[in-house]
């Protein structure tokens, strides 16, 4: 068994190596709660302590929250959590995509948040990049929520942030039952894989891989 896994992954990682190199990261930030994206449900485990993650240079769609831990004056400290927001976007010709957040420092800021949404997604320049918006106003923070078949239910109904090609692909695999056991969205950040088998650490952490997975996994719209 352990030879015809270390075959196969020889086999992939020589795919890897063909694997297009146009690729854009995608910043993360320790308030970004990624739950979805492109339908495919994603992996704390995997996602703890990556800077970013390589995506190709298609359409995205991420579903995302963002959390935070607030000090009120004179009172103990208190969890912050957004709404559920949608963003879909195209990123061709960007090396990079970054969340641009507004202070929140305190409940004042926190409450004007979830009002606005006044979030920015921007390239590697700092320029506002074009999206489409929207908000998940059904779905908790809750780890028992199966957010993927909300965002099949949601990518089918024609709303502004929708991608019925994300809704497609989600009903033709298991991830609308069993979320992705290996992320398709490879971290870049080698702290993430410091838990992982030698054999698999090294292998994930080839930007290649990530790419391939990319690609393989998670088709242009």
């Amino acid at each position: 068994m352990y030879v015809k896994t270390k075959a196969m992954m020889a086999a992939l990682l020589s795919a890897c190596l063909l694997a297009p190199a146009s690729a854009t990261s995608l910043k993360l930030s320790p308030e970004l709660d990624l739950l979805v994206i492109d339908g495919k449900k994603m992996s704390g485990a995997i996602l703890k302590g990556a800077d970013s993650l390589e995506v190709d240079a298609g359409q995205h769609q991420i579903l995302f929250q963002v959390s935070k831990t607030l000090h009120p004056a004179m009172m103990t400290p208190m969890t912050y959590h957004s709404p559920a927001m949608i963003v879909t976007f195209s990123a061709k010709d960007l090396r990079s995509v970054s969340f641009v957040l507004p202070p929140l420092n305190n409940e004042m800021d926190a409450a004007f948040f979830s009002r606005k949404l006044n979030y920015r997604v921007v390239d590697e320049k700092g320029q506002d990049i074009a999206t489409r918006r929207d908000v998940l106003r059904s779905a908790p923070y809750s780890s028992s929520v199966d957010l993927v078949k909300m965002m099949i239910r949601y990518n089918l109904s024609g709303l502004k942030a929708s991608v019925p090609d994300f809704a497609t692909l989600a009903q033709k695999s298991d991830s609308a039952v069993n979320p992705t056991p290996l992320s398709a969205l490879i971290p870049a950040s080698p702290a993430a894989t410091q838990s992982l088998p030698p054999f698999w650490a090294q292998l994930t952490s080839s930007a290649h891989f990530g790419r391939f997975l990319s690609w393989l996994t998670l088709p242009r719209a």
